[in-house]
């Protein structure tokens, strides 16, 4: 019970960090629209420089629900995001294809007592890594996404929280498409410290153990 309503928690801080994306997506839909309009009797050099400006906008914020620098308080604390990044290519490795929608370094004061307990401590600073994933092959596939291990700038190497994460199976089955996100609990360093990190997955493997296609090694800028 105590293991489910931490997720529960967490989850509420993981939709005010990660989301918004729809509801962003509709008003910006809605104005391009309404702009569209007026712009009509203004000719269409006027329509086509608004509309770049607002594309260059939403490339910008990533259509984020909460901003690099905001405080956001929920039901188990208040959480500061101080750096995300979440223009990240397409990673293809063998059947696999992997995208990481955004990875941010966050940090809160826990006020859920519930949750402090589980946590250890009632600070935390770590870094969120949202994850999608997809088996192409017609044949099931075997990667462990779920065991990716992270490194940072600032010298610690982690693996994520299993109470606090998101679990994907390793056992992919064909065609199939899974997403989560995974929380590496920094022990030694502070979030707002957080500059780059490397993310390393072992290679996807078939039934026999052969590889079929090359680890992820990964460094991301934030």
């Amino acid at each position: 019970m105590r293991k489910l309503l931490t997720v529960l928690s967490l989850s509420s801080l993981l939709v005010l960090a990660a989301c918004g994306e729809s509801e962003n997506q509709t008003n910006a839909a809605n104005n391009a629209n309404n702009e569209n309009e007026t712009n009509l009797n203004e000719g269409n050099n006027n329509s086509e420089t608004n509309n770049n400006e607002n594309n260059t906008n939403n490339e910008e914020s990533g259509d984020f629900e909460t901003q690099v620098g905001e405080t956001i308080e929920n039901e188990a604390g208040v959480f500061t995001l101080h750096a995300r990044q979440h223009n990240i290519d397409t990673i293809e490795t063998g059947p696999i294809v992997l995208d990481l929608p955004q990875v941010n370094a966050a940090s809160g004061e826990i006020t859920d007592q519930m949750v402090a307990e589980l946590v250890g401590s009632e600070e935390m600073d770590y870094v969120q890594v949202d994850v999608e994933v997809e088996n192409t092959s017609d044949e099931d596939v075997t990667f462990f996404v779920s065991q990716a291990t992270i490194s940072t700038n600032t010298g610690e190497q982690l693996e994520r929280d299993m109470l606090l994460s998101d679990h994907i199976d390793g056992e992919m089955m064909a065609g199939t498409k899974h997403s989560g996100s995974f929380f590496f609990i920094l022990e030694n360093s502070s979030a707002e410290d957080i500059e780059t990190i490397r993310i390393k997955m072992s290679a996807p493997i078939n039934d026999d153990w052969d590889e079929l296609g090359e680890e992820i090694d990964l460094e991301i800028e934030l």
